[in-house]
């Protein structure tokens, strides 16, 4: 459940009905908040509408938000924008960073990575660990400001401090992947640590591959079992695909090509390119299931339709002209499972302070 109101808000308990109107702004926004806690998304915005009118800017903020969302009004992003703006000016930097979002993600505004990035340096320097970690985000990728990897680091590093477990897995990532003396396997591991322990997939995963590979730490097959495993269960494409190749490799575990056809398959079906490709290459080998090149050919195609680049060379070693590429593809195949390469998402909505 999202608190669109300040923490505190959510530990008072009011009884139905609301206070009145003519009640302090204060009980107001309390009354608001208890009622979004409880899902009364209508009477919630009855409570705000008068502050809105009165040009309350935390009304403001939490109207916007129900306006974005949909709940108790019709969703209405457009007025959304208009909201966050209203209250953005009046300094509140929940909307700040909320109408920083907006602008990067084209959500009720047009598309405009300079404003965004003015927006969430503002709610960045006041603090507000989501507004650092999307601020690190345009810093890492140019949009909106000049590329700069160490400003990106300082950002993440802010929000990271705060305990905001997609900064932690951010920082990691550029860490572990930085061409620059930035470059750190043991800065890496442990932020990828910190946001496993919050149980973020992407930094379960490239923990476990850490360990896989004896990045950061000694290399320990076991544990990075342990922790494929963890995000598998959960359906992650990626780990899916890692833990077949530990039973593919027979690292960590006995050999096992059947269970490997079977963990790739469950990526391959979530659309992983990789998972797609492997499964292909064990339909030819006959690795683990009946050889069937039909079969592998299909896996092949709609891996090289994905964009990976070794599903595009087995099917023109066959003389089979690859499919036209789809949209970028959205994870590179890790060579000898490193962990997602794919760079940081873009923010799409707001984390909840």
């Amino acid at each position: 459940m999202k608190k669109f109101l300040p923490l505190l808000f959510a530990l008072i308990l009011l009884i139905f009905p609301p206070v009145a109107f003519s009640a302090s702004e204060e009980d107001a926004l309390k009354a608001a908040n208890v009622a979004i806690e409880k899902k009364y998304y209508d009477e919630a915005a009855k409570i705000l509408k008068p502050l809105v009118e009165s040009g309350n800017p935390e009304a403001l903020y939490a109207y916007g938000e129900l306006s974005r969302s949909g709940l108790g009004m019709k969703k209405n992003l457009q007025q959304a924008a208009k909201y966050f703006q209203q209250a953005a000016d009046k300094g509140e930097i929940r909307a700040q960073n909320a109408l920083g979002v907006a602008y990067s993600s084209g959500e009720g505004v047009r598309r405009n990575y300079r404003e965004a990035a003015r927006w969430f340096k503002k709610a960045a320097e006041e603090g507000l660990a989501s507004a650092q970690y999307y601020l690190g985000y345009l810093y890492a990728h140019g949009r909106g400001l000049a590329r700069s990897e160490d400003a990106a680091i300082d950002w993440y590093g802010k929000a990271a401090n705060q305990g905001l477990a997609d900064a932690q897995y951010s920082l990691g990532w550029t860490y572990l992947n930085s061409k620059t003396a930035n470059q750190s396997d043991t800065r890496a591991a442990r932020w990828f640590e910190k946001a496993a322990e919050q149980d973020h997939l992407k930094a379960i995963n490239n923990l476990a591959y850490m360990y896989a590979e004896g990045r950061g730490f000694q290399q320990d097959y076991q544990k990075a079992i342990k922790l494929y495993e963890k995000a598998a269960e959960r359906d992650y494409p990626q780990a899916l695909y890692n833990l077949g190749f530990m039973y593919e490799q027979g690292r960590g575990v006995e050999q096992n090509y059947a269970k490997a056809v079977e963990l790739y398959r469950k990526a391959a079906e979530l659309n992983d390119p990789s998972a797609q490709y492997s499964l292909g290459l064990m339909y030819e080998q006959g690795s683990g299931v009946p050889a069937n090149l039909t079969e592998a050919n299909r896996w092949y195609r709609l891996a090289a339709k994905n964009g990976d680049p070794e599903a595009k060379a087995a099917l023109a070693s066959q003389g089979a002209p690859a499919p036209k590429k789809n949209a970028p593809a959205k994870q590179e195949r890790p060579k000898t499972k490193k962990p997602d390469k794919k760079k940081p998402a873009p923010p799409s909505r707001p984390v909840n302070p």
